[in-house]
């Protein structure tokens, strides 16, 4: 694999991972995010939770930027 291909497999699992954590947002259950999402629960809260995670830091580096 190319580095290319490593940086759009990347994307393509911040994507999931933000709309796993948007659903969970609005209200999705676990087994529904999971259900349309095609993949086992455990993974979507994992998603769920690295985007959750991306998102504290990037708010954390605007915030230091502020200052």
């Amino acid at each position: 694999m190319t580095d290319n291909d490593y940086d759009d497999l990347d994307a393509r699992d911040r994507e999931i991972q933000d709309l796993a954590a948007d659903m969970r947002e609005h209200g999705h259950s676990w087994a529904d995010i999971a259900h349309d999402l095609a993949l086992p629960e455990v993974t979507v809260k994992r998603a769920v939770d690295q985007a959750r995670q991306r998102a504290a830091e990037l708010a954390a580096r605007d915030q230091i930027a502020l200052f």
